[in-house]
């Protein structure tokens, strides 16, 4: 019996890979087209701050960056009521009881996983913004639509066909993450800053060298 069981578990679990391989594959296609597309500004149309395309200032990518995550924050929202509508409606309502918590647990898994990407996207979508160009602007939106649309196809294709929102947010966060590594370690963006720092430290000391080497040459 016990081998049946697990020849059964191992023939559906062969046909669950088949069904969901061409599901990541089309996610991880799209997900990456969209986001080079808008990189490399080839889209149709562009984001514009205070009628300037040329220069944005950090504090208005800021703010725009900031109203963005209002909208990352729909499908946590989402989750989170889920969870609720779960626990009111069935006997779940006692988080201690282990029989409700069985019928609650699917969507507690949901809503875990939906915080912790939401952390990630939080913090990269503001380093993103500090040093992308003002034509690059269109990632910020980007990212945010293929956040939200990747949520909620994970949630609804929870379990069997989660795969294409998870690796649509997988494919997008290795996406921006590359970026700002590349920019900030190979472009050179924080030993910019770095040396800025270093050069602020080091002109007192060296007026001082001066002063000292003046007040010497005074005294011989």
């Amino acid at each position: 019996m016990t081998s049946e069981a697990e020849t059964k578990q191992k023939v559906e679990l062969r046909k669950s890979q088949r069904k969901n391989i061409p599901l990541m594959i089309l996610s991880i296609i799209i997900t990456t087209s969209v986001l080079t597309f808008t990189l490399f500004d080839q889209l149709p149309w562009t984001i514009t701050i205070d009628n300037n395309i040329k220069t944005v200032s950090l504090e208005n990518r800021l703010i725009f960056t900031i109203q963005l995550l209002f909208i990352d924050c729909f499908p946590l929202v989402f989750s989170i009521f889920a969870v609720i509508h779960r626990r009111v409606t069935t006997i779940a309502l006692n988080p201690l009881d282990p029989k409700g918590q069985i019928l609650v647990e699917q969507r507690q898994r949901i809503l875990q996983n939906t915080l912790e990407q939401l952390i990630i996207k939080l913090i990269l979508s503001l380093t993103l913004c500090t040093m992308i160009q003002p034509n690059e602007l269109t990632l910020l939106p980007a990212f945010t639509i293929l956040f939200v649309i990747g949520r909620f196809s994970f949630a609804f294709g929870y379990p069997k066909y989660r795969s294409f929102g998870f690796l649509m947010n997988l494919t997008s966060t290795i996406f921006v993450f590359i970026l700002i590594s590349h920019r900030l370690f190979i472009q050179g963006t924080l030993l910019q800053y770095t040396s800025k720092i270093y050069n602020q430290v080091q002109q007192p000391i060296r007026k001082e060298d001066q002063l000292i080497e003046c007040r010497i040459n005074t005294k011989s």
